[in-house]
């Protein structure tokens, strides 16, 4: 038997990829079949052990042994991104006894928000803050054991504050040394697990510069790591968030050495030339290319030793693409990429040539479902849309029927949108596509009377119906459909449990001068600047879109504040370092000045403007009432549970509630959501997410809720579950603000049942 396994472990095995014969060495999944049906467990069990300690030496791909379901040693629950706990002890029989085990404070409440989703590993659980420092605490006590500091290790001790997901641990195949890479705005430091300790050997003096081994000049990139990266053997992986107007960065893939630091492989999610897709892009010489990021993170598939991802849209630009038109791979894509290469393998786009900001928040849900009378490996992509592809995880392609339909053209000068896109028949659309009369509010008459007048003043249409100088009212916007929560998948059933927004958004496009001309004013450069940068989050002429983005009309900062701001980011805000010295002076010029836009352009010193692409400021406020809620009839959040095997959605309930309306008797409307969905094999879906600040659990076959609690602020995050000395946690950052702009908060909270009914099983 011993011998026959030696040449299992030696002989490749010949499989089809891309229509050609290759060959690969045998899985340890292969392995253990092979030796299962021949030998006892107590020989399996040590053998395969064996061999995972020393896959170097026969040649085994790499296993964590943390990518599991029970420990929740991985962001999003493990590597395949499933969000679901094996743990049972919580259960839905037991569910509404569960109270506050432990709530530790980091003593930020400042914001922005903690979207954390906590790791634990060796009884520590990791997470980030504001700050975007790293903290570990006791998972059974929420003792504080130590804290890591990041702006000690930045130039002139400088502060960064930011939105992050969470941490990775890494260990070597001996678990000698184990670390936490905590992501910093465009750093990767690498710290000690058990001490919190920065390991100086890392990279240069303990960080990877992220600015480093890109095609653009370090000086002018632009990168912050809002999602933690995931790792295969040695190799990090690493995305990134980059601007979404002119002047972005592109927002490649990038592996490192998880030891060293060292660079070992790009991906470029905008081709160069000579690579495949560079042609579906028509370039305009003197445009600057970025975005088309996969700032949702990663899932990796170990046996295959394959990373896969989803991306957001190309940039410059957010709703209009007219110096970028083409098909744009690989913006808004899925794709598949060999974890030791960055080689793809294959990709699948989601929107072509996106101007809608529909890009794809989560890294796809790898899972396994059975398909035809057999089991197939897939890859679950939930996109803004509210559409769900499902596609082979061998070979991109899609497992249910997906239609190339004609889609509306751009009336706008200079855009040529793609004439068809994409839609999958199955699973069917977890949001409406469209904003018709009867789909207006009710919820009060006044805001039906306002609902009515928007309708009436700007223009309609289907998912997929382009921006417009008169404004376009478009579902379920671009904060709609699945946002970066992703879903929570249930091994067992096939059935994959997910929240969806419904939040219409106007998309306006203003028409702006050519170009400002040499001789304008400072004050006219920085207007074009606010004009093609600033303007999708704070608004024409600076009104702002709150709660989430104030106006910056009579702004009470002073310049060096202002730069401060622009330089380093703040918030959900980035920084925009691509901005020369000359043009951060033209910014503060421009909003610290009182002038109107259509004062400035009706300057322009037109004998000097260069004819070339048009511009437009990119206007997208959402579609609201009186009391600022979706202007359309509720539920406008839901808790969807979708049978992936038959591409069905079983159930619907509404998800959250805004509490100003439920005080007036409004209730039960669902509302904007973020933060995921986790599920246990107790029956129970643990969710927050929502402006009411709860955490609540749902019976996985009826979405029944079975308890809730309230939370110190609103849980803008994924939990998790683990279990510790026999005793299962469930724990959620409550950090508030957020897109939702409810009040801060600073807690760490972990539930579970009392000891009197842990005694009982």
């Amino acid at each position: 038997m011993f011998a026959r396994l030696c040449q299992l472990l030696a002989k490749p095995v010949r499989t089809f990829e891309k229509d050609k014969i290759v060959n690969k060495k045998p899985s340890l999944r292969a392995i253990c079949a092979f030796l299962s049906v021949r030998v006892s467990c107590l020989v399996v069990i040590p053998l395969l052990s064996f061999l995972e300690a020393n896959t170097a030496t026969f040649g085994a791909e790499w296993r964590d042994r943390r990518d599991n379901y029970t420990d929740w040693a991985i962001y999003r629950g493990d590597k395949k991104a499933n969000q679901y706990s094996d743990l049972a002890q919580i259960n839905a029989g037991n569910v509404h006894r569960l109270e506050v085990a432990w709530e530790y404070h980091h003593g930020d409440p400042n914001g922005p928000s903690m979207y954390s989703n906590p790791i634990i590993v060796d009884g520590l659980l990791y997470f980030t803050t504001p700050r975007v420092n790293a903290v570990a605490l006791n998972a059974a006590t929420g003792e504080e054991v130590w804290v890591f500091e990041s702006s000690k290790y930045e130039k002139n001790n400088r502060e960064f504050r930011g939105r992050n997901r969470g941490v990775v641990y890494w260990e070597d195949v001996n678990g000698k040394s184990r670390r936490i890479f905590n992501f910093v705005k465009d750093r990767v430091y690498a710290i000690d697990a058990r001490s919190g300790a920065l390991i100086e050997s890392f990279g240069e003096g303990g960080f990877i510069d992220l600015r480093q081994n890109l095609p653009v000049d370090p000086a002018k990139a632009s990168i912050e790591v809002t999602t933690p990266g995931i790792v295969y053997g040695k190799f990090l992986i690493v995305g990134s968030r980059v601007p979404e107007g002119n002047n972005s960065t592109p927002g490649d893939i990038r592996a490192y050495d998880a030891e060293t630091g060292e660079f070992k492989w790009i991906f470029h999610t905008i081709p160069l030339a000579g690579e495949f897709g560079f042609d579906t892009w028509e370039w305009v010489e003197g445009e600057i290319y970025g975005g088309a990021n996969p700032w949702g993170g990663f899932s990796l598939d170990e046996v295959r030793g394959w990373v896969f991802c989803a991306t957001g849209s190309a940039a410059g630009d957010f709703i209009y693409g007219g110096s970028r038109k083409g098909m744009n791979l690989f913006s808004s894509c899925v794709l598949a990429l060999d974890a030791t290469t960055g080689k793809l393998q294959w990709h699948y786009q989601t929107v072509h040539h996106d101007i809608f900001d529909y890009d794809n928040p989560p890294a796809p849900i790898l899972a396994t479902i059975q398909s035809g009378g057999k089991s197939r490996d897939v890859a679950v992509q939930f996109t803004k849309m509210g559409l769900t592809f499902v596609l082979d995880r061998e070979t991109g392609e899609p497992v249910f029927p997906v239609e190339e339909r004609p889609v509306s053209a751009s009336k706008v000068p200079g855009e040529e949108a793609w004439p068809t896109q994409p839609f999958p028949l199955k699973p069917p659309p977890l949001v409406r596509l469209s904003v018709h009369e009867a789909d207006l509010t009710n919820i009060t008459p006044e805001s039906h009377a306002s609902a009515l007048e928007q309708f009436r003043r700007y223009q309609t249409g289907f998912l997929y119906t382009p921006a417009s100088i008169q404004g376009t009212i478009t579902l379920p916007g671009h904060q709609g459909g699945v946002e970066w929560g992703g879903g929570a998948f249930d091994p067992s059933t096939s059935v994959v449990y997910v929240n969806a927004n419904e939040a219409p958004t106007i998309s306006r496009l203003q028409p702006l001068a050519d170009d400002v001309g040499a001789a304008a004013t400072p004050i006219q450069r920085g207007s074009r600047i606010y004009n093609t940068t600033c303007i999708f989050c704070h608004g024409f002429n600076r009104q702002g879109n709150p709660p989430l983005y104030p106006p910056l009309t009579n702004l009470q900062k002073t310049a060096e504040e202002i730069r401060a701001i622009l330089m380093g980011g703040r918030g959900i805000m980035p920084a925009f370092t691509q901005f020369t010295d000359e043009q951060v002076n033209e910014v503060i010029a421009y909003l610290k000045s009182e002038a109107e836009e259509a004062e400035l352009v009706s300057q322009v010193p037109q004998g000097e403007a260069i004819k070339s692409i048009p511009r437009y400021a990119q206007i997208a406020p959402f579609f609201v009432d009186p009391y600022d809620v979706p202007a359309i009839s509720p539920p406008w959040g839901t808790l969807n549970a979708i049978d992936l095997d038959k591409g069905e959605i079983l159930w619907k309930v509404p998800l959250g509630e805004y509490p100003h309306l439920a005080a007036k008797g409004i209730r039960n409307t669902g509302a904007k959501n973020f933060g995921g969905p986790v599920l246990t094999a107790g029956g129970v879906i643990f969710i927050a997410a929502t402006p009411d600040e709860k955490i609540r659990a749902f019976d996985k076959y009826s979405g029944r809720v079975l308890w809730e609690h309230q939370l110190p602020a609103g849980g803008y995050a994924t939990p998790s579950v683990y279990m510790v000395k026999g005793r299962q946690y469930v724990v959620i950052a409550a950090g508030g603000g957020g897109k939702l702009g409810t009040k801060h908060g600073d807690s760490i909270i972990a539930f579970a049942l009392p000891d009197s009914e842990i005694g009982k099983r």
